[in-house]
């Protein structure tokens, strides 16, 4: 495989590679609720745990500091009559390095905090 093909295919929208980390840090606070629920109908339904008053025991992901060290591409895309330019980005690891003799300091660095925060108005009590 050539070095363009490959830095294609390591190359995400910015965009993209920022909804599949938030995504993948709800699913895990998603199981980590599920567990405690399961845990706490296993006792409910258990009349000897129940009795000795036992609760489940929930975990919360407070909040999550992500620092990428990316490769930031800006590619023009052109759609019928109109040209947007996009950011693509590619992660800086040993294979990226080593494969495309690229210069690490070159890179550069994104950092996203991601915390819960309470629901809208609207949906409270619903």
């Amino acid at each position: 495989m050539n070095n363009k093909i490959l830095e294609e295919k390591l190359a995400k929208p910015l965009e993209e590679v920022m909804f599949h980390l938030g995504r993948g840090i709800a699913l895990t606070q998603m199981e980590l609720d599920k567990n405690s629920m399961a845990i706490q109908v296993m006792i409910d339904n258990n009349p000897d745990l129940k009795k000795l008053g036992l609760e489940s025991t929930w975990y919360q992901i407070p909040e999550v500091d992500i620092d990428l060290k990316i490769a930031v591409h800006i590619v023009e895309e052109k759609e019928e009559s109109t040209k947007r330019k996009r950011i693509f980005v590619s992660p800086i690891n040993a294979t990226y390095k080593n494969e495309f003799n690229y210069d690490v300091s070159a890179s550069t660095s994104i950092k996203m905090k991601i915390v819960p925060i309470p629901p809208p108005i609207k949906m409270e009590g619903k």
